[in-house]
């Protein structure tokens, strides 16, 4: 893969994301996580997975603009579907998945990690947001379905309403990171999460998985397509 890298460590998968530094959504990037998510699903090694940034300063910043400009109308509609189905595939994904949150998540980037099972976060560098309310950029269905599912009404309500930035021991307080940690312990601290969680028993933790999040993948196959398309009507 040309923009992600993955090594294991025993029963965990470590997987890195290395496009332009930040991580932004574009379309090769999205293809790739599918496929690897897809992979590791399958992998009967593979017992839990840590997902990082490879930047120590980003972890993911939302959706690549350069690259949606560069998209004509249609195919601009058929990506942003296909980032909906990232969402759902990675809330639905049957292994428990870690968050080693080495920088800052933004947007679309912030809104991805509701989806993931835990996340830890750096406590000296690195800001968390959903700045949806300052840019006038409302939130799909999915979307919110995902963040609610993820961290609860109160939480959500608060980090959507406010688009404040949230650095590491502030998103602890809030309930969105489970834990902060410094820049050499925060993916140490990941894999260790990760291989207790590798022993939980299969199949019940990815069935109870699946089913609490069937009511945000109905959601996002059902909802999120037309509201794309009318948040982006044709010319």
């Amino acid at each position: 893969m040309q923009f992600i890298s993955q090594s294991v460590q025993g029963s965990v998968a470590v997987v890195v994301m290395n496009y332009k530094d930040q991580n932004a959504f574009c379309g090769p990037l999205v293809e790739e996580l599918k496929e690897l998510l897809s992979a590791l699903e399958k992998d009967e090694r593979i017992k839990a997975v840590v997902i990082t940034g490879g930047n120590e300063k980003y972890f993911c910043t939302g959706l690549d603009l350069n690259w949606m400009s560069r998209q004509n109308h249609n195919e601009l509609v058929q990506f942003l579907i296909r980032v909906t189905q990232i969402l759902k595939q990675t809330a639905l994904f049957p292994k428990p998945l870690i968050a080693a949150v080495n920088g800052h998540a933004f947007g679309l980037g912030a809104i991805w990690l509701c989806a993931f099972d835990f996340r830890i976060m750096r406590e000296d560098k690195g800001w968390v947001c959903f700045p949806e309310m300052d840019i006038n950029i409302p939130f799909l269905p999915g979307m919110i379905a995902l963040c609610e599912h993820g961290l609860g009404n109160k939480t959500f309500r608060e980090m959507a309403f406010t688009a404040r930035r949230y650095a590491g021991p502030e998103a602890v307080a809030i309930g969105y990171a489970r834990e902060a940690a410094g820049k050499d312990a925060l993916l140490p601290k990941a894999i260790e999460l990760a291989q207790f969680m590798a022993s939980k028993a299969q199949p019940a933790f990815g069935l109870t998985k699946q089913r609490w999040a069937r009511e945000v993948a109905k959601i996002i196959d059902e909802l999120d397509p037309e509201a794309i398309r009318g948040q982006l009507p044709g010319k």
